[in-house]
């Protein structure tokens, strides 16, 4: 039962954020938004939805290890295993802009994300913050894009190629599939949190374990398609920039959005990770100054880190010992 509660409320997941970007399209659509509101307002958020719902679910509900290690797991595998693998499908190039403002920006936030967890709690004051900044960043994305065309800005290239998929929808239907996606949401991510303490129980392995994992990479999905599609479209302009955008929002926006209701106890077991995630910000930046381009060996140098990291999991948890990979 527990996984099928699990799986259940993943794939609701998926599906709640597929509709509420369709449904917030057709609104915005009808209202006649700019696409680079709606890149911002609805793309970007819509695809960070589910860490947000399953992150609130689980603080609300006793569960902050799993709230935290959802974001930070989510935020790991969208630097190393999705990055990796669309640059191994095709090499990336970086903009400049893209990797100063959005890429320090992410920076930034992981490394005040790991500065918040050393202390134990993220308070609900530091979730207001970091809402803050989160606001600051969209409106920087705001104003340095609103007269730049699609080729030049990320959220507004997402949102044009949204309003050209599929046929249009009228404002009314719109607004009855942006239901259908939050109800979709909030149960999805309600059977998500359930069948994750569920799992973790029945193989008497840590919440925030599974939060790293199986929920991370589940609530990850929207990013991986979008990523992987484009890369092999050859769209290589929205691959870099969506997920390093996805991780600022999924730190600024959807933590901080969490944590502000709900203050988060960290636990002790869960610091490594949060440093792994500032480690790979760290990472990426400079690999991306240089030459401006992420090239295949590059980022298969990003999907062999990410092998390691899960090696390193279970190396913690015991489940992979020196002699199981040949090293005594």
């Amino acid at each position: 039962m527990a996984y099928w509660f699990l799986g259940g409320g993943l794939v609701l997941l998926l599906f709640g954020s597929e509709a509420i970007v369709r449904g917030g399209v057709a609104i915005s659509r009808t209202l006649k938004l700019s696409p680079l509101v709606i890149g911002l307002l609805v793309v970007t958020a819509g695809t960070s939805a589910p860490e947000f719902a399953v992150s609130l679910e689980a603080a609300t509900t006793g569960a902050p290890d799993i709230a935290l290690a959802n974001i930070v797991g989510s935020n790991i595998l969208n630097l190393l295993l999705i990055l990796g693998l669309a640059a191994v499908i095709r090499p990336l190039p970086s903009s400049p802009k893209v990797v100063l403002r959005d890429g320090g920006a992410m920076l930034v936030s992981a490394v005040a994300l790991a500065a918040m967890a050393q202390g134990g709690t993220i308070s609900r004051v530091q979730g207001l913050m970091m809402l803050a900044a989160f606001v600051l960043y969209v409106a920087a994305i705001f104003f340095s894009d609103w007269r730049r065309s699609a080729e030049y800005s990320v959220p507004c290239a997402r949102a044009v190629q949204r309003l050209q998929d599929g046929a249009p929808q009228s404002g009314a239907a719109g607004l009855f599939v942006l239901l259908f996606g939050l109800v979709g949401l909030t149960v999805g991510a309600h059977f998500t949190v359930t069948g994750a303490e569920a799992v973790a129980r029945a193989f008497n392995l840590p919440q925030w374990l599974i939060g790293l994992t199986v929920v991370a990479f589940g609530a990850s999905v929207p990013e991986l398609v979008v990523t992987l599609v484009a890369a092999a479209r050859g769209q290589t302009h929205l691959a870099i920039g969506h997920l390093i955008g996805s991780n600022v929002f999924n730190a600024l926006g959807a933590l901080g959005a969490t944590a502000a209701l709900v203050p988060l106890n960290v636990t002790p077991a869960l610091m490594g990770d949060v440093v792994a995630m500032a480690a790979a910000s760290m990472l990426i930046v400079p690999l991306l100054v240089s030459r401006w381009k992420l090239s295949r060996p590059r980022g298969a140098l990003l999907v062999a880190s990410y092998a390691c990291y899960l090696l390193f999991l279970a190396w913690r948890q015991g489940l992979v010992t020196p002699q199981m990979i040949g090293l005594s």
